[in-house]
């Protein structure tokens, strides 16, 4: 059974263009330690470059995204 994870809207730091710009970030476990990595396949909305080698700068908070237990936020 494999599960789809949408992802989590977050800022995240141009290569090309060195600007903060807004998009989706996948978390990635790897033994015991756990991280945030770009949804492959983003382009940066100002420059328009690939955001793949970019990284993620912050989560940003939304109403849609889970909270820790698991429920969505009221």
């Amino acid at each position: 059974m494999s599960a789809v994870m949408d992802g989590l809207k977050a800022k995240i730091h141009c290569p090309m263009c060195t600007r903060t710009v807004e998009g989706l970030a996948l978390p990635e476990v790897r033994l015991g330690r756990s991280r945030l990595k770009v949804m492959p396949g983003q382009k940066c909305s100002r420059c328009h470059a690939s955001l793949d080698a970019g990284y993620v700068l912050e989560l940003l908070p939304d109403t849609d995204q889970p909270n820790s237990k698991g429920r969505r936020a009221a």
